[in-house]
């Protein structure tokens, strides 16, 4: 008797479960994807991705996000935001060069998306905050001279005159780098502290 009752039980359970996927099934909302909220989706992708407007950011002002948005992998982006920082003011975009790690690549991309101001580096405090990172070329490592933006050429020179003590000032530096580079140059240069 006792097997009757069980499989009485079973049977109910089964119908139950079917009536209540019937039910279910029945009750399912008809969901329709609205093309204006595909469109709004759209809309908003485009809005952060500069990579499609034609406008150019500041290399001196440029945030970090929207250096993400150009298209500049996190660690290009970290890197020219370090890069700035250690230099003061960018002078301009060819110094992109000397970001570390940076290669052609991103110097296409820089050039692509991104200009120095010469009227606002005119005056860097007031416009940035912040001033033109001079270097006391006595103290540079070769990290930093490169950074600078001193070509390897000019480096090995210069630490061979580091080392021997003969650079005291620009005129000893004029010579080793010749007069047109030293002019590219000098802003970034000191010779004591």
């Amino acid at each position: 008797m006792k097997i009757k009752y069980i499989i009485i039980f079973v049977m109910l359970l089964i119908v139950g479960n079917f009536l209540r996927l019937f039910i279910e099934d029945k009750n399912k909302p008809n969901i329709e994807i609205s093309k204006e909220v595909n469109y709004k989706k759209e809309k908003a992708k485009e809005s952060n991705d500069f990579t499609k407007k034609k406008k150019k950011f500041d290399v001196n002002s440029v945030e970090y996000a929207d250096l993400l948005k150009l298209g500049f992998s996190k660690s290009k982006a970290e890197n020219i935001i370090k890069f700035r920082d250690e230099t003061g003011i960018i002078l301009d975009i060819e110094e992109m060069k000397n970001v570390e790690r940076f290669g052609k690549s991103g110097l296409e991309i820089s050039k692509k998306y991104l200009f120095v101001d010469k009227e606002k580096i005119k005056n860097p405090k007031e416009n940035y905050g912040r001033e033109i990172m001079k270097y006391n070329i006595n103290k540079c490592s070769e990290k930093e001279l490169k950074r600078i933006g001193f070509t390897t050429k000019e480096i090995k020179k210069i630490l061979l005159e580091l080392d021997s003590g003969n650079i005291r000032s620009n005129l000893d530096l004029e010579k080793i780098i010749g007069n047109k580079r030293y002019l590219e140059m000098e802003d970034k240069v000191k010779f004591i502290d």
